[in-house]
């Protein structure tokens, strides 16, 4: 069994995936398996994944376009190692990337879930996601914590609880770290190790409705969980919060704000479902950070 499997689900990826892949066949890290799935890809990606030479490539390909999902819960029942690392087919991993994660997670037995930080390709900027596991499950109530293909998972988490992607089509990771965060501890390393492409064919452009109505899906069934409804009024003012558009010098949306947010700080006291004094910290910081 190799130590690792790296998962690359493909689809129209023929620009990028040849830089992709040899980015992951130069890793410093030698024991790992690259199971690559192409899902009916119609522009050529096929082609340029069966030219790369390599032992550790496992190829799969699809006659026809089956989704995302159903492809990353194919690829989850096929890869072998102990550890699972997410890759897309537009993305550049860093050649220490699996040697940081891998001897992070063999260092912390109790984490089941490793992401890290990624550079942009395309804008200028780096992510800034949250460390820690209370962080990064108190700032889920506002956008996805952990960029997908930085991600490491620790497979025997997701094969002791059944784990695999739910249908949420556009944001099935931002769904599967509030799954994880109650099986397992969830980090980010603060380095990047990843560079993510940002361009006009990606899903967060190409399906962004769909995207924004799975975000308030899976947002309102957080709240959910600490027994509070919001109404159409109340979720509008969390969306600014989620984008930091609390204006504090407006009266009028501040006093609404922070009364939106002392809710949420009542409804999970009685639960006590997140940390509390976390939750505190992430709602504070929505207004300090606002312009």
């Amino acid at each position: 069994m190799v130590k690792i499997s790296v998962l690359l689900p493909v689809y129209n990826s023929s620009l990028y995936i040849e830089e992709s892949i040899q980015s992951i066949l130069q890793q410093s890290y030698p024991d790992f398996e690259l199971l690559i799935i192409d899902d009916g890809s119609v522009d050529g990606t096929l082609g340029r994944i069966r030219g790369i030479h390599d032992s550790r490539i496992k190829v799969i390909s699809h006659a026809v376009n089956i989704g995302l999902i159903r492809t990353l819960n194919e690829g989850l029942s096929l890869c072998t190692g102990e550890y699972i690392a997410r890759m897309d087919g537009d993305d550049i991993a860093l050649p220490h990337r699996l040697a940081r994660q891998v001897a992070f997670m063999d260092a912390n037995p109790h984490i089941g879930v490793c992401g890290s930080q990624a550079e942009y390709i395309g804008i200028t900027g780096t992510t800034a996601k949250p460390l820690i596991h209370d962080e990064i499950r108190c700032w889920q109530f506002f956008h996805c914590t952990i960029v997908h293909p930085t991600v490491m998972l620790r497979k025997s988490i997701l094969d002791n609880h059944g784990v695999k992607y739910w249908d949420y089509p556009h944001a099935e990771d931002f769904e599967l770290w509030n799954r994880l965060g109650e099986v397992t501890q969830l980090t980010n390393l603060p380095e990047v190790l990843l560079k993510y492409r940002v361009h006009t064919n990606q899903i967060s452009y190409v399906h962004e409705t769909m995207q924004e109505q799975m975000a308030e899906r899976i947002i309102r069934q957080q709240f959910g969980q600490i027994g509070l409804n919001p109404t159409y009024e109340e979720y509008q003012l969390h969306k600014d919060f989620c984008h930091f558009r609390i204006q504090v010098h407006d009266f009028n949306q501040y006093n609404r704000a922070l009364a939106w947010a002392n809710k949420i700080l009542e409804a999970n006291n009685r639960v006590r479902k997140y940390n509390h004094e976390v939750l505190n910290s992430v709602l504070s910081q929505c207004f300090t950070f606002s312009q």
